[in-house]
């Protein structure tokens, strides 16, 4: 009996990676060549150019007589731009915004956004999941497709359609301060079936999906959002690294793939960004990983190109390597007529732009936005935050929990230590998220227990009196908070946050250490006995922290990147 419920599960897994790969890459009716040919037709050589720009919007309230509002009109009427990418606001407000900008749309428009954990990524609203990492944690490939699908239906009810997620680089490098735990891990295979999962419930809910940022933005610890990373890696380490989840949702049938603003030298005799680079853009990704889908750049305004390319001229570039949207754009104006007189000039082809141009056409189409491209604004507050999506998301930031160290067996609390335990929330950002569930969540379950919360701001006077305080406590829990952010450059705790730590693991008493953030903390304090990791700081991430913390759930993570010196990948459940 046995060996037949295997037989049948493998032919049923065979079948599904089957219909998977077939549904991802549908043949082209009649009716939409006809739709995307006519349309074609219609376009100047300057609009089928601004089909291929994409620009930022700011998605809270706007009045539609206001000078922001005239911007955006501006960009849809006078620049005939492919679409925006959403930044901030809020669901009301954006599926309101999305709607006047299509009715002033001759094309129908992309809103694309950067919700690779949901809209909480940008958003005050939203179910909340946590970090990439922490759902790799998990182990459940599963929750990686629910949670794609869960993002696009929300994505799809405020009117965006276009997803730049999943994120495809394998975090191998501990001090990568712009991918770390928004990568799945750092086993190639496994990061492929997540990156995998994750686009197949993106497009089951019809939004694109798209994987970033190749050829991997994994193996560097500089921030492409300040200057121009360089990778050493030599084209064996990519295709064995590398390459491996790119090719793996590639042939899954992935929409787009995004482009990064970093070097690779040893593969293309040049430190030109793989953005600007047709050696990287064409010759490995269009031509030998065979993708036919759309290349879209990372965002133009980055430092590594804005230092180092003039705007138009980065445009250019771009389009000559084989980006079929220049994403954000400096100037649009300026990038728009560099591409025009590129064309006219010869240097880049008109039947080049028709290529790109087709390609985005074919993708509004099979989002279905030639037929209708509003949004029900009395469905909104049905479709966010359903509440059995955020107790899917609550379930997964709870598997991801990982005890990595427990030689005092102070985990799990019980209330009774509790109520003798000093919690210190030790919070790197002057940002208010860090601690803002941990801290009443401990106070609900234990109402004796001291809690303090040091951060920036807090002076060496007080880092000593909690010193001394400690003294009064049985045990002691810290709840180090490290935000991951582009432009800060870093993912480590400050020097007199570490030492303090250090200071506290040293005495006599039990202390543990819950870390908020990325699991390669333990790093700046490798003697601590016991250790927590939980590979977020979202209010998602702290209340599932203090669930497994005091029992209410068993832990379960295992740790899906090998910290050096410490930890191999699948450490954790302790028993």
């Amino acid at each position: 009996m046995t060996k037949i419920f295997l037989f049948l599960t493998l032919i049923s897994s065979f079948s599904q990676q089957y219909i998977f790969a077939q549904n991802r890459t549908p043949k082209k009716t009649e009716a939409q060549t006809n739709w995307v040919e006519n349309t074609l037709k219609t376009l100047t050589l300057r609009e089928k150019i601004g089909q291929m720009i994409i620009v930022p919007l700011n998605g809270e309230f706007t009045n539609t007589q206001s000078e922001k509002f005239g911007q955006m009109r501006r960009q849809i009427v006078e620049n005939k731009v492919g679409g925006f990418t959403l930044f901030r606001g809020e669901a009301n407000s954006i599926a309101a915004l999305t709607n006047e900008a299509q009715r002033l749309a001759k094309i129908p428009l992309f809103f694309s956004a950067d919700y690779e954990r949901g809209l909480r990524m940008q958003l005050r609203t939203g179910t909340p999941f946590t970090t990439n990492m922490g759902v790799a944690a998990g182990g459940d490939v599963s929750a990686a497709f629910r949670q794609g699908k869960i993002i696009c239906e929300e994505m799809r009810a405020i009117g965006a359609n276009w997803l730049f997620a999943p994120v495809a680089d394998i975090n191998n490098n501990p001090d990568n301060p712009v991918i770390n735990i928004r990568s799945f891990g750092a086993d190639p295979q496994r990061v492929g079936e997540f990156v995998q999962a994750v686009s197949r419930g993106v497009r089951e809910a019809n939004c694109l999906s798209t994987l970033k940022h190749f050829p991997g933005h994994g193996d560097t610890a500089t921030d492409s959002h300040i200057g121009l990373s360089v990778v050493p890696l030599d084209r064996a380490r990519l295709d064995a690294v590398e390459f491996v989840p790119f090719q793996m949702g590639i042939d899954g049938g992935v929409d787009a793939v995004m482009t990064a603003h970093l070097a690779v030298p040893k593969v293309t005799n040049d430190e030109l960004p793989g953005t600007l680079n047709p050696k990287i853009t064409t010759d490995i990704l269009r031509n030998e990983l065979k993708f036919g889908g759309i290349i879209t750049t990372d965002s133009m305004e980055m430092g590594a190109i804005t230092k180092n390319f003039p705007n138009g001229a980065s445009a250019v570039m771009a389009i000559k390597a084989g980006a079929d949207v220049v994403l954000f754009p400096p100037n649009v104006e300026k990038a728009i007529e560099a591409i025009e007189a590129a064309v006219k000039k010869g240097d880049i082809t008109e039947t080049r732009i028709d290529e790109s141009a087709r390609r985005l056409l074919t993708a509004k189409y099979s989002l279905g936005l030639n037929e209708n491209a509003q949004v029900d604004l009395a469905k909104v507050n049905e479709l966010i935050e359903k509440p059995e999506n955020v107790r899917e998301a609550n379930r997964t930031a709870e598997k991801s929990i990982t005890l990595l160290r427990n030689s005092d067996n102070i985990f799990p609390l019980t209330v009774e230590r509790a109520n003798k335990t000093l919690f210190v929330v030790i919070a790197a950002d002057d940002d208010p998220i860090e601690g803002i569930a941990f801290m009443p969540e401990v106070q609900r379950r234990a109402p004796r227990a001291k809690i303090v919360r040091l951060d920036p701001r807090s002076t060496a006077e007080e880092y000593q009196k909690v010193m001394r305080e400690a003294e009064q406590f049985d045990s002691i829990v810290l709840a180090p908070f490290v935000k991951r952010a582009a432009l800060k450059g870093t993912v480590a705790l400050p020097e007199n946050q570490t030492n303090f730590i250090k200071q506290m693991v040293a005495t006599n008493k039990p202390v543990g250490i819950v870390a908020f953030g990325s699991p390669y903390l333990i790093r700046q304090f490798s003697e601590a006995k016991n250790y927590v990791v939980t590979y977020a700081i979202e209010e998602v991430a702290q209340t599932a922290a203090l669930r497994t913390l005091f029992g209410e759930v068993s832990f379960a993570g295992k740790l899906p990147v090998s910290v050096p010196g410490i930890f191999g990948i699948g450490a954790g459940i302790i028993k």
